[in-house]
């Protein structure tokens, strides 16, 4: 079980890591939300160049609720995401080929061989 210290500290890894992965060049064309309960959430408006991201909780085109210590090993590759929807570890509501277009964009990114 994630306790709330742990939560906050994949919170903040995982802002950094998408800020920093999320190409200046290629705009995600919606608004995406990780909601991570009883923690907050992290929300990327690529509705314009460059994808905007931050903490603040805004009305989304697709929402995925995840435990964010589960997101942060499903961004670093040490889990299968796949699996893990499969598993019922995340809920997706909305449009669900927003969040299966952010996969791509943090793949092209110049800082892609970075992991």
């Amino acid at each position: 079980m994630t306790t709330s210290r742990e939560a906050q500290a994949a919170l903040a890894d995982i802002t950094g890591f998408l800020k920093a992965r999320l190409p200046a060049d290629r705009a995600l064309g919606a608004r995406l939300k990780f909601a991570y309960p009883d923690t907050g959430c992290v929300f990327i408006d690529g509705r314009k160049l460059p994808n905007a991201v931050h903490n603040r909780d805004e009305v989304a085109d697709c929402t995925v609720e995840i435990d964010p210590v589960l997101h942060l090993k499903l961004l670093h590759g040490e889990l299968d995401q796949g699996l893990a929807f499969r598993q019922g570890h995340m809920r997706i509501s909305g449009d669900v080929a927003i969040a299966v277009r952010l996969g791509p964009l943090l793949l092209t990114s110049n800082n892609a061989g970075s992991r």
